[in-house]
């Protein structure tokens, strides 16, 4: 199946529905997919810096100590 017949089924399914609900939803991920790739990568990298950022002031669990509080958490 191509591109095109693929959009065809889908416009003909989407044509069927009266869910306003649905319609609506279905409006906002393709709304969402037009605007998420480069605010994704923005909020991404954004992030990336502000956990290299915490890293280098030392706000970070080693294994072990990630470990152990799981182990505390077990006993509670």
């Amino acid at each position: 199946m191509n591109t095109l017949e693929l959009k065809n089924i889908l416009i003909s399914e989407i044509s069927k529905i009266d869910d306003e609900s649905f319609l609506s939803a279905l409006k906002t991920i393709l709304d969402s997919r037009s605007n998420s790739s480069k605010s994704y990568l923005t909020k991404y990298n954004e992030e990336l810096k502000v956990a290299e950022e915490e890293i280098e002031n030392g706000n970070y669990y080693s294994h072990k100590e990630v470990m152990d509080k799981i182990e505390q958490w077990k006993k509670k």
